[in-house]
């Protein structure tokens, strides 16, 4: 670490010890006091324009977010995220890859108690139910592929029903956790986006808890789940809903997708809507998250099938945010 910048790191930690006692004023004067020791540091900009924003000063703060993603193309501090937040920028169609990499490498240690214990979080429980039938009636070998599968929360549920799991996740922390389960044939680390080559190239069952909402525009990775599912498999999927056609993001840091929207690509990804029931999918700052367990089939067309209606359940209070194989 250079001179400027271990500066820099001891002024921006006296900035952070002044906000966290509320003192804002003190705690802004003093981050931008480490860009002056280091004027190249992306962090401290970042900080800065989180220093900013709470404080109520936007456009001070949408300049020092610029500013941190000037120095860093690869975004990995998330400053896109805030700027489209904030209005300063158009609302992508996904979250910077980097962004969501470093996000939940750095949350793994704590995912499970986090989402299980303090967000109530019930996805992996709600899908089951919403394919439980169906897996029963699955010819063996039932495989299945868990995209965005993270530390395993999905095959806690699914691993005793389904012969063979199969996960995939940006963050190789987070598979390091659900190795650790033994409930996997295979784990990958790699964008969803741009599957690489699995053991199983189609699978009866292709599971998305809680990874979609990363992403805007779902119709490129509906048609890639298409691809991998046999004829008549079944692909589950976990969305937050929102009213805003096609989609928005939402405080969480997270895309909700209009229902008609999710209808039509579907329908273009040749994928026929089984079930799309309402529920909830975890708490969030004392709010219940509000979201859609959908279920539909890889066939071209299904007789006697209608959406079903009604909720899945509701949650207890809570408070919260190159492929590469990993043996």
């Amino acid at each position: 670490m250079s001179n400027d910048r271990l500066s820099a790191s001891r002024r921006l930690d006296v900035a952070l010890a002044m906000a966290s006692r509320g003192d804002s004023d003190a705690a802004i004067e003093v981050a931008q006091a480490a860009i002056e020791a280091d004027s190249d540091w992306d962090e401290a900009y970042f900080v800065l324009g989180e220093m900013l924003e709470k404080a109520g000063q936007k456009e001070a703060a949408i300049d020092a977010y610029r500013a941190c993603l000037k120095r860093d193309a690869t975004d990995r501090m998330g400053a896109e995220v805030r700027l489209m937040l904030l209005g300063a920028i158009a609302v992508r169609d996904r979250l910077p890859p980097d962004y969501v990499r470093a996000l939940f490498d750095d949350y793994a240690p704590r995912f499970d108690v986090s989402l299980r214990d303090k967000l109530a979080y019930r996805a992996p429980e709600l899908m089951f139910e919403a394919v439980r039938v169906l897996i029963a009636d699955m010819a063996h070998p039932r495989e299945v592929l868990d995209l965005g599968c993270g530390t395993g929360l999905v095959a806690d549920v699914f691993a005793g029903q389904v012969d063979v799991l199969d996960g995939v996740d940006l963050s190789p922390r987070m598979l390091n956790r659900a190795r650790a389960k033994g409930l996997y044939r295979q784990l990958l680390a790699a964008d969803i986006t741009s599957m690489p080559d699995m053991v199983t190239a189609r699978y009866g069952l292709v599971v998305a808890a809680d990874v979609l909402n990363y992403l805007g525009d779902l119709e490129p990775v509906l048609a890639m789940i298409h691809s991998r599912l046999l004829p008549g498999g079944i692909l589950v999927m976990s969305l937050e809903e929102g009213e805003i056609y096609p989609f928005d993001l939402g405080p969480g840091q997270r895309f909700r997708h209009h229902p008609d929207v999710i209808a039509a690509w579907l329908k273009r990804a040749d994928l026929e809507v089984v079930s799309d029931v309402p529920g909830v999918l975890r708490q969030e700052k004392g709010v219940s998250v509000i979201g859609r367990i959908v279920v539909a089939r890889a066939v071209t067309a299904i007789a006697s099938l209608s959406v079903l209606p009604g909720t899945l359940g509701s949650a207890p209070d809570g408070d919260l945010v190159a492929p590469e194989t990993v043996h």
